[in-house]
């Protein structure tokens, strides 16, 4: 059975609140198996479970790290989430736009997940 947009936008919901938890282990549990995450600064797929361990470093490196939702919508294959990552790291203030378009399976679980961020926007991280 298809999903409806608001059980679409329930996981974005579901999903938001995870990330910005600082809670990896939630956010693996609303992927499917072998859910993957592509990347557009390195064009690199990678298993899901695996890069989202990078969560607790941004939150110990940057203070006040948070994702500020602008805009999330339903798609006809899951939800768009445009956020601002924002909070002071080491070199300044981070306020880089990430939009992540992700696939929901109809149990309502991530199998895909592409995030497009500007790498330049995350200098406050690297110096």
């Amino acid at each position: 059975m298809a999903l409806s947009d608001a059980d679409k936008l329930a996981a974005l919901n579901r999903y938001a609140d995870a990330i910005n938890g600082c809670r990896p282990e939630d956010a693996i549990a609303m992927c499917a198996p072998g859910a993957t995450v592509w990347h557009n600064y390195d064009d690199k797929t990678a298993v899901y479970a695996d890069s989202v361990g990078s969560l607790p470093w941004m939150f110990k490196a940057v203070e006040g790290l948070r994702w500020e939702t602008r805009r999330a919508m339903a798609t006809s294959e899951g939800f768009v989430w445009e956020a601002i990552i924002r909070g002071t790291a080491k070199f300044g203030e981070l306020a880089a736009q990430t939009c992540m378009v992700v696939t929901l399976n109809d149990d309502g679980l991530i199998v895909a997940l592409d995030e497009y961020i500007d790498p330049a926007s995350m200098k406050p991280l690297r110096g």
